[in-house]
């Protein structure tokens, strides 16, 4: 094969690679979609996570958004979503995460973490209800679904809410 149609080939297969499995957002309602995607904010993409990390996260996690999960977390609202967003590029990305909710059918968002500089971004899925440990001997009950923010082969947070009071814990350094 010469050069060109190698380079060509290996194009091809480096776009099939990071190619949504899924819009982001195709399974949120309307109305909380235009509550996220603001100030130049933008729902974590596969094309946003290093081709390393990518590979990693969809041998384990086929066929789900790197940025948003959805699932009953909150105790106020049967469905929530948990949205990873990213702003910048490079050296100079922010990412920060969001509960995203309806309430009384009003988008309510709650924040919870705020903007941070980071050189890649971490992703966001979700875990059913269980017993869990974290690596400092943590151990917690969750009676309903919980999410967990990852930086994919580094550390990873578990989120809960225990009540109305959101709890976490560290799962991996």
């Amino acid at each position: 094969m010469n050069l060109v149609k190698t380079i060509l080939l290996a194009m091809f297969l480096s776009l099939s690679l990071r190619a949504p499995a899924q819009d982001c957002l195709s399974g949120m309602p309307e109305s909380l979609r235009s509550t996220i995607e603001q100030d130049n904010w933008k729902v974590l993409q596969p094309g946003d996570i290093p081709l390393d990390d990518w590979k990693l996260w969809k041998n384990a996690h086929q066929g789900q958004c790197p940025g948003v999960t959805a699932g009953n977390f909150f105790p106020k609202s049967d469905t929530s979503f948990v949205v990873a967003l990213v702003q910048g590029e490079d050296k100079k990305l922010l990412e920060k995460l969001l509960l995203v909710t309806s309430k009384k059918g009003q988008p309510s968002t709650e924040e919870i973490l705020p903007p941070t500089q980071v050189t890649s971004p971490s992703v966001v899925w979700k875990l059913p209800p269980g017993h869990y440990a974290g690596v400092d001997g943590t151990r917690a009950s969750i009676s309903r679904e919980s999410f967990i923010f990852e930086k994919i082969a580094s550390s990873a947070k578990q989120f809960y809410y225990q009540g109305t009071r959101l709890q976490s814990f560290v799962i991996s350094n």
